[in-house]
């Protein structure tokens, strides 16, 4: 399935506007991975695993978008955002993903 950020989808006829798709996802990240990432940003350098679950995250979000498309008869999404965020809970981290764009059918 065709998936892009733009209104429109080049060389693409839009013949169908469906409606918009909307993906929630909440993924809570690991302690130890959490230890591990903050002591890597108290020298600096990349978080692997803090890259990894938002990585994690959009994928899931994206499929997930896909699917409650083609459910509807479309063939494409146009104008598709994903978002973050993050939550805190006692010890606990939730990694928020959000997706959505508007399902259409191309020729």
């Amino acid at each position: 399935m065709k998936m892009v950020t733009t209104e429109t989808i080049s060389g693409q006829n839009i013949t169908e506007t469906k409606k918009i798709v909307f993906s929630e996802q909440v993924l809570s990240v690991n302690v130890v991975k959490d230890a591990i990432s903050g002591i890597k940003g108290i020298f600096g350098g990349k978080s692997n695993s803090y890259s990894e679950e938002y990585a994690k995250g959009r994928q899931l979000a994206i499929d997930d978008l896909q699917k409650e498309a083609e459910k509807i008869g479309a063939n494409a999404i146009v104008g598709a955002n994903v978002h973050y965020n993050q939550f805190v809970n006692s010890d606990i981290m939730l990694i928020i993903v959000t997706a959505n764009g508007t399902a259409v059918y191309v020729q």
